[in-house]
This record gives structure tokens, sequence and C-alpha cells, in this order.
């Protein structure tokens, strides 16, 4: 790892999202290189929990679980019903991103909720209650300005405005819902860490 936050590390090692890291503000701000190598090939899996080692013995990190009620965004059906491909193909979803657009293919609605999570920092939930795969397309560039694509939000992060200009889109051309309402969250919050590691 190369010139990332501490947030960043965190939320690798236990495969969650940067909304679900609670503690410090400055675990933000503070950026690191880890450089680790294991003894023999792994799989991701056993990676993350080589990482978490790492951190606690290096810098010290304690945390613990807890569930909390935050900003969040809903995905419902519209009134009018989807407008969603069903699909029956097998083996692993498609997903490609262009310039302002995502097309998936044999798709679940919760990889398309993990996805904007991650774009938009924020929990995205799915309440839809539909199931199976779908094959999908969403293009945002009719509703971004030339000066809102210019202009990011704060630590390089999508535009203030991201959540509901993706609303429009999703309602629009996939004929969902997406509102904003509190709601429960697993959290890993941070209750010790140090800045700097233990030396080499």
């Amino acid at each position: 790892m190369r010139k990332v936050r501490l947030t960043a590390c965190i939320r690798w090692a236990y495969g969650i999202q940067d909304y679900q890291v609670s503690g410090p503000s400055w675990l933000t701000d503070t950026w690191v290189d880890i450089q680790a190598k294991a003894a023999s090939p792994v799989d991701q899996a056993e990676l993350r929990r080589m990482l978490q080692t790492l951190l606690v013995e290096r810098f010290k990190l304690a945390t613990h679980r807890q569930t909390k009620e935050i900003p969040s965004l809903i995905l419902t059906l519209g009134k009018n019903g989807h407008k969603l491909e069903a699909t029956e193909t097998e083996g692993s979803p498609s997903f490609k991103t262009g310039k302002l657009s995502l097309t998936g293919k044999g798709a679940t609605l919760g990889q398309l909720t993990e996805f904007l999570s991650r774009a938009l920092r924020n929990p995205v939930i799915d309440e839809t209650g539909l199931t199976g795969r779908f094959n999908y397309f969403i293009d945002l560039n009719p509703y971004f300005s030339e000066e809102m694509r210019k202009s990011g939000g704060p630590d390089g992060g999508p535009p203030p405005d991201a959540p509901s200009i993706i609303a429009q889109a999703i309602q629009a051309q996939l004929g969902l819902k997406l509102d904003s309402k509190k709601a429960p969250v697993e959290m890993l919050v941070v209750d010790r860490m140090e800045k700097a590691p233990t030396e080499n």
C-alpha cells in the first residue's frame, strides 16, 4: 500500500466500506506506506487477516463493532415498477464503468447497491424485494454539467449533490427510487490507534 489513508487500510483489512469506519478525524488525514510480504502465496481473505494482525501489532489498533443509525440511501421500487431486464445468466456478474456510466450484466441488486455505496461513500440499502439477476445501464452524463464534473467533494469524493443526481437517473432509467433516511448500519469503531507504527 503506497500513500494511503489509515482509514483505507482499516477498510480493506476488515472488508468494509469507508463510512463503516468510526474513529478520530486524524485517521483520514494520516497517510502511510505499508510494505509486507507473505511467506507463501495466500488468497485475499488471508491477506486481509494478515493486515488486521499487522495493524494490531504495529499500530496498536483496538476496535469493537457497534450498530449505529446513520444517514443512508434506501433503494425501493418506483410507483410504476422497475425497468430492469431479468436474466438467467450464470457465472460471475459483469460490471463495466464508463465516463459517468455503469453497465451491469447478470448482476443482483445487492451488487448494485454495494457499488453505489463505494461510489457515494454512503450506505445504500436495497429494500426493493427484488431477487435474481438483471441487466441494466445507468448513464449520468445528462445530469452532470461540466462545472459539476470538475468539482469533486472533500477528500476526492463525489460532489455533495451526487446522491440526488444519481437518484434522478436511477428513477428515470431503472424505475427505482433512492431516498435519504436514517438506517442501522454496523460500524467498526476505532477505540485506539497510534499514528506512527512501531519500527521495523
